[in-house]
């Protein structure tokens, strides 16, 4: 009997050790950073129209990064997909998910984000502002949530747009979890250890 439990504490201690380990490899791979981009686009109204029509002048360029879209070069191009919405201000709905809003490829990566949603829009004579959330895409990494925002300013609904995705720094993975098993798989052993040493 005691070699039965002695034999399934031992089970148990390496299956949690064990778990620690694997369970760091098996961990999700967010994005981390964010990149922007600049370009051209054009409204075919003001907001609140029924509905307004965002069109982009294709290609646009990255004028900046961070985290994990670093690697890109400053003048990589992207394409982006047109989107339209209803409503204003907070109110502004967007008429249909957009996959991919925008797509690039750099270094043998594919990069792209997804737009799923407003949290707001606007357009106006002269001016343009949306914000919102969707998924951003790295090949190796996790489908991210990000919060994405676009605004810009010019004549004629033709804008010049600085354009951000960006996720949320709290996604990176932390070790609390991997560090917890692993001390519950230490303190299995000694427990073990002790349990073989009684008579």
């Amino acid at each position: 009997m005691k070699k039965t439990i002695k034999l399934g504490l031992a089970t148990l201690a390496a299956g949690v050790l064990g778990c620690g380990v694997l369970c760091e490899q098996a961990q999700a791979i967010p994005i981390n950073g964010s990149i922007q981009f600049g370009g051209s686009a054009t409204a075919s109204g003001a907001s609140p129209g029924s509905p307004v029509n965002i069109i982009f002048a294709n290609p646009w360029q990255v004028t900046g990064r961070i985290g994990d879209y670093s690697p890109v070069t400053v003048g990589t191009t992207a394409t982006f997909n047109n989107f339209s919405f209803t409503g204003d201000g907070v109110g502004a709905l967007l008429s249909a998910g957009v996959t991919p809003l925008w797509s690039f490829s750099f270094g043998g990566l594919n990069y792209s984000f997804d737009l799923a949603s407003l949290s707001s829009g606007h357009t106006e004579a002269g001016s343009m502002a949306f914000t919102g959330n969707g998924t951003a895409h790295i090949d190796g990494f996790d489908p991210t949530p990000a919060a994405w925002s676009m605004e810009g300013a010019g004549n004629n609904f033709n804008f010049e747009i600085s354009f951000s995705t960006t996720t949320p720094i709290g996604a990176v993975p932390e070790g609390g979890t991997t560090m917890a098993l692993f001390g519950i798989g230490l303190a299995a052993i000694l427990f073990l250890r002790r349990q073989l040493r009684l008579p």
